[in-house]
């Protein structure tokens, strides 16, 4: 026989209103909510962090390209260039000038825009600095005569090619010439420079036309040095993302789409320099101008430092919800699109003209 369960002891299974899944519903939406804002806000935070540190490296990588070239122009070896007799046999279109008046020298917001630039960035500055980059290349043996090869030992850094430019210095005499062959050996490069691609063979501190004058031949002793020489020209110009960038011309070479001129630095999107001259010869600065006075009023052999300053900007944009305004040589830049700019300033001595 069944036993009946008592009708106090039934068991019963509550569920949950309709109002107690709506304040859930709204709880839950709310804490969604707020793990979203949390989200949205640290990415906010990354990027902005992110862009600034980039910004950074940018510029402290564009001031460090340019502080030693600039630090070392006119540099020959063991003399300044302005104190030897420089003789440039290579072939065009390395400059045919090398002295006091081109080892740095600038253009200020140039117009037209140099040959070989291409669309310079209008009111930004162009500087050049021209000299010569230890490389290791010790000469074996005096050179015996003017149209000698020459022989540097092995290894070294100088990564001779036919084309490249060179010069040999001593600090009397230099010479500026292209190589026009390199045959290596085991401890030694034998590098040729003939009329291919020089207007002169023979190495003569001075010249008839291309024939070396009489008496002038200059005869290279085992302490000579053989040196890469550089001569770049640095500016702004829009990169390949339609952003300013630094790039750099090298006037050893023509232009070539491409690889000459080539974008170096993206960020930069102005660049303005002053130089410091030195009026009287005793090595400190008198007074600051920018290319244009020096250009027309000052010689170039008078300058013994640059202040470059650099308005960089971020790549990515809406990282502020206010315009940004930043004072840059000597009015205030706003920027629309949400960018970060900041502006960074380095003055540089040119060593070789400092005692």
């Amino acid at each position: 026989m069944m036993n009946k369960i008592p009708n106090g002891l039934n068991s019963h299974k509550n569920g949950f209103t309709l109002i107690e899944l709506m304040i859930a519903l709204v709880l839950g939406l709310i804490l969604v909510a707020g793990v979203i804002q949390i989200f949205i806000s640290n990415k906010q935070a990354y990027r902005v962090t992110d862009a600034h540190s980039k910004l950074q490296d940018n510029a402290r990588f564009a001031l460090d390209v340019l502080s030693r070239d600039v630090r070392s122009a006119g540099f020959s070896g063991c003399r300044a260039i302005e104190d030897m007799n420089i003789v440039t046999i290579a072939d065009a279109p390395i400059p045919a000038t090398i002295d006091e008046n081109t080892v740095i020298s600038g253009i200020n917001a140039p117009d037209p825009t140099p040959a070989g630039l291409g669309a310079v960035v209008a009111g930004t500055d162009v500087i050049t600095v021209q000299r010569g980059q230890s490389c290791g290349g010790n000469l074996i043996g005096n050179i015996e005569s003017i149209d000698e090869e020459i022989e540097i030992f092995s290894p070294n850094t100088c990564s001779v090619d036919a084309g490249d430019v060179f010069m040999i210095a001593d600090c009397t005499d230099a010479h500026v010439f292209r190589a026009t062959g390199v045959t290596p050996d085991a401890n030694k490069q034998t590098i040729t420079h003939d009329t291919t691609s020089n207007l002169s063979d023979d190495f003569c501190k001075r010249y008839t036309g291309t024939v070396c004058s009489v008496g002038d031949n200059k005869l290279y002793d085992f302490d000579a040095e053989l040196l890469v020489f550089s001569s770049a020209t640095y500016f702004i110009r829009l990169g390949t993302n339609g952003d300013p960038a630094l790039w750099v011309f090298n006037n050893n070479a023509g232009a070539v789409a491409g690889s000459n001129p080539i974008e170096l630095i993206e960020g930069i999107e102005d660049m303005q320099v002053v130089y410091g001259l030195d009026t009287n010869g005793d090595d400190i600065v008198d007074n600051y101008q920018n290319a244009n006075v020096i250009s027309t009023a000052v010689a170039w052999d008078q300058v013994i430092s640059a202040r470059i300053s650099l308005l960089t900007q971020t790549q990515e944009q809406n990282l502020t919800t206010a315009a940004q305004n930043v004072n840059f040589n000597g009015g205030t830049v706003t920027g629309t699109e949400g960018r970060l700019r900041r502006v960074f300033t380095t003055t540089i001595g040119v060593r070789n003209r400092v005692q």
